[in-house]
């Protein structure tokens, strides 16, 4: 018996070469036939919203049809983004924030930090980049789409360059380096977060490494295996500020990883940062790779910049409930520093 999968018309080879009967692999909440591929590559831990979210364990971890990943994800798969308007509505003076999250999220990772701005006259959009989220299928994921996403958006909804701000971390931080740098007009400012170490064309041999790896383990595991790889690392995190609702339940989306190391590898912070006129405000966490941050913030025109550096913090930091308050509090001030 010849099947076929449902998601790319593949055809299900049984085991011993196809010699016995297919065993495809199936979601959980349809008989729809699945290759390996397809099964591995729509991976995430199930979590509906209104409920706690399930234990970090490798049982969790699933996987689904197209479909029933995007109902299943929290993420409304209606629209490319999400805007949390400030609790007294927008006016002339409203600041906006441009998320952007990290390589393999999605913009439900700042869905519960972008709140806690609506009391402060702030309106939060929150993005999902190329090849994340929502324009996993229909947006390759290069610095030019990047920019153009953000680019978009910015136009669509009239966002005032005097009262813009851009936050990005990691893989958001560094494409967003390239971003600012072509849209250098749009923005009054910019916090960029989990970004202290050099990965461009000039970065060290310990940054090349890494970066053959994770192209390396994208190109060769699916979605459900690099998942449960990263269970152990988010274990012994102690980020506890909704890490698993934000950056899981929404499922990750590990199929671009070769296409993020191309564009971490192409970034040029360094020659990027000078021809920036306003300020921008760096966040790392003391236990994260680290080679550049101070080489960058020095490479700021506007003095208004500043670093700040979290004692413990890992790479998770800004999902960490140690420094959450404080973080928020520092961009707070930061952004009332921009306000014309």
């Amino acid at each position: 018996m010849t099947l076929t999968c449902d998601d790319c018309q593949a055809q299900i080879k049984g085991r011993l070469f196809g010699l016995l009967k297919a065993t495809p692999s199936t979601c959980t909440n349809c008989p729809r036939n699945l290759c390996t591929e397809c099964a591995g590559n729509q991976a995430l831990i199930p979590f509906k919203k209104g409920e706690d979210p399930p234990p970090i364990a490798k049982e969790s971890i699933q996987s689904y049809c197209k479909e029933c990943f995007q109902n299943t994800s929290v993420l409304d798969y209606s629209k490319a983004y999400d805007i949390v308007e400030p609790e007294n509505g927008v006016n002339a003076k409203t600041m906006t924030l441009i998320w952007v999250h990290g390589g393999g999220s999605s913009r439900i990772m700042f869905a519960r930090h972008a709140p806690l701005f609506a009391n402060k006259n702030y309106r939060s959009i929150l993005i999902d980049l190329p090849g994340h989220g929502t324009l996993v299928d229909s947006t390759t994921l290069t610095l030019d789409e990047c920019t153009n996403t953000v680019k978009c958006i910015l136009e669509k909804e009239n966002c005032d360059p005097l009262r813009t701000i851009y936050i990005g971390a990691s893989f958001g931080a560094y494409t967003g380096f390239h971003v600012l740098g072509h849209l250098k007009d749009k923005f009054a400012g910019a916090v960029m977060m989990d970004c202290g170490q050099n990965v461009g064309p000039d970065c060290s041999l310990k940054a090349r490494l890494g970066l053959w790896m994770l192209r390396k383990m994208a190109s060769s595991m699916s979605n459900q295996s690099l998942m449960n790889a990263m269970i152990p690392a988010v274990k012994k995190s102690k980020a506890d500020f909704h890490l698993v609702e934000t950056c899981y339940a929404a499922g990750m989306f590990f199929q671009q990883g070769k296409a993020q190391c191309d564009c971490l590898h192409a970034v040029r912070p360094a020659a990027i940062i000078p021809e920036l006129e306003f300020p921008i405000l760096f966040f790392n966490g003391s236990e994260d790779h680290r080679d550049s941050e101070n080489v960058w913030l020095s490479h700021c025109n506007d003095k208004r910049s500043s670093l700040h550096v979290y004692p413990g913090g890992d790479h998770f930091f800004c999902h960490d409930s140690r420094f959450v308050d404080d973080m928020m509090g520092r961009i707070a001030q930061f952004i009332e520093t921009l306000r014309s």
